[in-house]
């Protein structure tokens, strides 16, 4: 955790200036403070026990704060002139810095987030990795800017961003621009903030649009280059075999990056130890294809089952910068964490991200009729209402005239928003121009921050992405859309490049598991706690929501009445939050006394 700040009109800054902030940096048992105090510029950061690296460096005239890690530290090394042994990631991409220059900033491969002080050109670069994996945010204060790993430093005060909580209660957690708390804003992913005196200039350094897709391609080809990308990225990740432990769900994206790290260079990069979500309810039980990956390769598997949302663990409800649209599942996360800590684990490896950008979608079929491909388009509506089921009008009037009105459909706000907060936006871009098939592969990019998993109990284990190495991306990016998506084979291209290291029942499940029978089950489970949640709500005390139609659908959702479910949970969920940082939320053992 640090904190960074800066007096744009130059004055010298002193740590009694920024005494507040620093109070708000949390410290753990043993935790150590450093600072480093400059001029106009200030960097404070805490050193816990068990993180994974300094948050504090410098370079000749350079000061940096911040938290990297890079996939291509020995690239990055030779642009600085440094040893990639003797440095930290921090202090060689100071290196870098200084002496290449802002250039080398689209070169950094990895995950990181840092603000940089050149005391020689009174300039400061606030970066950002391009998936947005690491956390910056930033805060103009009366002659201050600053910047800091965690909201918290920088929250001052309980105004909210009601621009924020809308997006949120329908269901759009994507917000890029913006967090909960009016006047903090996040440093976009794969962007950079510069600072020069009292002008401030925001710039994207990466952006998933300059990745078009290819019309056509080798599929051979691409698939081996594919596969080879992969590997690189499990390589780059996996550095202490191990520590490093997998998540492991039997989806087709976890199990691969398990069993490539089985079979790439001997046992240097094995992934032995994974840690398994079970979910006994509806179709969330996917043990079936995790025990076929553990048995293929005679892995560790430990098993955190059958968790459910609200459940009390016997601790407090964590309090966390953001909402987060899972947070109530928060006794099933601090069970994984413990388990995966206890156990010695340093690194998880996470199959997020292939979600976002290899799925695709049929959006190509309206390009294919927007650019006269008539025949082909009409084809490709006919082999997914064949291979799908569905009717071959609907799914026409769908992608071959609905992408073509000039009228713009609404979609429903949930009833229970209150119509202050009403901004129903539109179901889908109604322009034909352009590729409709990037510009949603590209909205799912830009989505991903607000989905990253980010574990509130502790720096000693460290979230890892292979799927979001960005070379990896980049490739996908530019596959033609028959590379990605295909009836019964969607993200065809990941399945062919496991062909030879997953067991065929993992590569060519056409099924996907999900925890919706769990959080209506968890809606009657937890009903003393949840009527006591929704019986005045902050949500409704702040001009939010309609409090008597929320509880209406929670009834609802009891009965198996049939409503929005990613609505619901996400009123549900931002409620909790509120409620746990105000102080209100009660665990079973508070109710009881109280009863």
């Amino acid at each position: 955790m640090y904190v960074c700040a800066l007096r744009p009109r130059g004055e010298s800054l002193s740590k009694a200036d920024v005494f507040g902030y620093i109070t708000r940096l949390k410290r753990d048992d043993g935790a150590s403070l450093h600072s480093i105090v400059e001029g106009p510029f200030a960097a404070v950061a805490v050193d816990r026990p068990g993180q994974h690296r300094s948050h504090l460096a410098r370079f000749g005239d350079l000061i940096g704060a911040g938290d990297v890690r890079l996939d291509n530290r020995v690239e990055i090394a030779g642009l600085s002139g440094l040893s990639a042994d003797a440095n930290t990631d921090l202090t060689l991409v100071l290196a870098a810095l200084d002496r290449r220059g802002e250039g080398c900033i689209r070169q950094l491969l990895g995950d990181f987030a840092f603000v940089c002080w050149d005391a020689r050109a009174q300039k400061l670069l606030a970066v950002r990795d391009a998936f947005g994996v690491k956390p910056l945010f930033r805060r103009a204060a009366p002659g201050l800017q600053l910047f800091s790993s965690h909201i918290e430093p920088l929250r001052t005060d309980e105004t909210y961003d009601f621009e924020y909580i809308a997006d949120y209660l329908t269901g759009q957690h994507s917000a890029i621009d913006a967090t909960i708390w009016r006047g903090i804003t996040p440093v976009g992913a794969g962007s950079l903030v510069r600072q020069r005196g009292t002008v401030q200039y925001k710039e994207r350094y990466w952006n998933a649009e300059e990745f078009a897709p290819a019309n056509d391609g080798d599929e051979a080809e691409n698939c081996q280059r594919f596969r080879a990308l992969l590997e690189e990225a499990v390589r780059s990740r996996v550095d202490d075999a191990n520590h490093t432990w997998a998540h492991l769900s039997g989806g087709l994206d976890s199990s691969t990056l398990v069993a490539l790290s089985n079979v790439l260079d001997g046992n240097a990069r094995r992934v032995a130890n994974t840690i398994t979500i079970v979910d006994s309810l509806g179709d969330g039980d996917e043990r079936e294809y995790s025990d076929a990956v553990v048995q293929k390769y005679k892995l560790r598997n430990e098993q955190v089952r059958d968790y459910w949302a609200w459940q009390d663990d016997g601790e407090a409800a964590p309090i966390t910068d953001q909402p987060s649209p899972l947070y109530p599942f928060y006794a099933r996360d601090r069970r994984a964490w413990n388990v995966v800590r206890n156990a010695g684990g340093r690194v998880l490896l996470s199959g997020f991200g292939a979600d976002h950008y290899l799925s695709g979608s049929l959006d190509y079929i309206t390009d294919l009729a927007a650019s006269g491909q008539i025949r082909d388009a009409l084809g490709e509506v006919t082999t997914w209402s064949v291979a799908t089921r569905q009717s071959f009008w609907t799914m026409g009037r769908r992608y071959l005239l609905d992408p073509f009105l000039s009228q713009s459909r609404q979609a429903s706000p949930p009833p229970w928003l209150s119509s202050s907060l009403h901004r129903a936006s539109a179901v889908a871009d109604r322009g034909h121009g352009g590729c409709r098939f990037a510009r949603t592969i590209t909205c799912r990019v830009n989505s991903m921050p607000a989905w990253i998993e980010r574990w509130p109990d502790g720096a000693d284990i460290e979230m890892r992405y292979p799927f979001l190495y960005r070379p990896l991306v980049e490739a996908s990016l530019r596959l033609p859309a028959r590379q990605r998506v295909r009836p019964n084979a969607s993200k065809w291209i990941l399945r062919e490049a496991a062909r030879d290291v997953l067991p065929e029942q993992v590569r060519t499940r056409s099924t996907k598991g999900g925890i919706d029978a769990r959080i209506l089950w968890s809606l009657n489970r937890e009903k003393p706690r949840l009527d006591a949640l929704l019986r005045d709500p902050i949500l409704a005390q702040l001009g939010c929501i309609d409090p008597v139609a929320l509880r209406r659908a929670v009834d609802d959702a009891r009965r198996g009445i049939a409503g929005n479910n990613v609505h619901l949970f996400s009123a549900l969920s931002l409620e909790t939050w509120l409620s746990v940082r105000s102080g209100a939320w009660k665990t079973a053992q508070d109710m009881t006394y109280a009863a």
